[in-house]
């Protein structure tokens, strides 16, 4: 199990102290709520990054186990950073999200990457982590399965493209893209580590 926030407001937009309040709190009520542990981490929009680039050294003194915070893409991570899991500290893992290629065309393995990448390149990206049992984590938001979601009123042209594109079938393409592979929580890949 794992958090994601209770608001969703980017890390780097609260201090320290207030995302240390709200993940401490979030962690607590998941937990209450679902009678399991909370060992996973990701931020809003991958927002450990600029003045919140290492406040992941506090998760493992809040009781996290992995982080899957830091994108190897642009605008919201570093395509410098790693592309597979490593231990940040001990005991604590990062799972870095999927992504295609390098530079500037790096492209995601999640949200809008395959819905609009053809099929083919992407269920072949999938099946090489697969036979690397990279432990990256796949992302999926429900919105991204409902094809009749309203428009962002104010949302800039890039959120728009990423929130809409490729939406129509997704969920059957989705179907067909998965097909076949075992998958793993990353509680379950972390702890055979």
């Amino acid at each position: 199990m794992a958090l994601h926030g209770l608001s969703h407001r980017r890390a780097f937009l609260l201090d320290r102290s207030a995302w240390r309040d709200s993940l401490r709190d979030g962690k607590a009520l998941l937990e209450d709520l679902t009678g399991t542990p909370v060992v996973g981490y990701r931020a809003p929009e991958w927002s450990l990054r600029g003045p919140a680039a290492d406040w992941w050294q506090d998760l493992p003194e809040l009781g996290f186990r992995y982080d899957a915070s830091r994108a190897p893409l642009a605008v919201i991570g570093d395509i410098a950073w790693p592309r597979r899991p490593y231990l940040l500290t001990e005991g604590l893992w990062e799972l870095p999200p999927p992504v295609l290629w390098r530079g500037p065309l790096t492209s995601p393995l999640w949200g809008w990457g395959p819905r609009v990448l053809p099929f083919s390149l992407v269920r072949r990206a999938l099946e090489a982590l697969a036979l690397e049992d990279a432990g990256t984590p796949l992302v999926l938001h429900p919105w991204e399965l409902d094809e009749a979601q309203p428009d962002l009123p104010g949302a800039s042209l890039g959120h728009r493209f990423a929130h809409s594109a490729g939406l129509r079938g997704y969920g059957d393409r989705l179907r067909e893209l998965l097909a076949g592979f075992e998958l793993v929580s990353l509680e379950a890949w972390v702890a055979a580590r």
